[in-house]
């Protein structure tokens, strides 16, 4: 049975464990530095969401959302991660976590959700398509500093 809720402080290894499995089977090689940081923070003291989908006693899927203000958008939470281990995708549990982030952000009062997804990433883009996700008006820009 699937459950969906927010990460507890002591599942910050399987979390990370989950992350670096996903790395791998999309062909990355596990930053486990950045990794970590990035769980630590967002179970610590990060404002956002980090809501997991168990599988019995599993972290099967994680999502890593952080909340920001925007004077133009309003209360926006961010989805910048999204991590499902392989054997659980296409089997509807990604969905259901993605539906309890939205209630969550509802609660909250959250204006808007977005989120990134590369050009090349059909699988993803449709995903994110069919639970009511549309692409942006806006154009994506970066300058990489390190």
């Amino acid at each position: 049975m699937i459950a969906i809720g927010q990460a507890y402080v002591s599942e910050h290894e399987e979390i990370k464990k989950l992350i670096a499995e996903y790395h791998k089977s999309e062909g990355l090689k596990p930053n486990t530095e950045r990794i970590a940081w990035a769980v630590r923070l967002q179970l610590r003291e990060t404002p956002g969401l980090l809501p997991v989908a168990r599988d019995k006693d599993t972290i099967v899927v994680v999502a890593m959302a952080v909340h920001t203000p925007s004077a133009e958008l309003g209360r926006v939470m961010t989805v910048n991660d999204f991590f499902d281990r392989p054997d659980h995708q296409r089997k509807g549990v990604g969905r259901k976590l993605v539906k309890g982030l939205v209630e969550e952000c509802h609660r909250m009062k959250i204006d808007e959700i977005g989120l990134e997804v590369l050009h090349n990433n059909k699988t993803a883009a449709s995903f994110w398509r069919s639970v009511g996700f549309r692409p942006s008006e806006r154009f994506l820009f970066r300058k990489r500093l390190g």
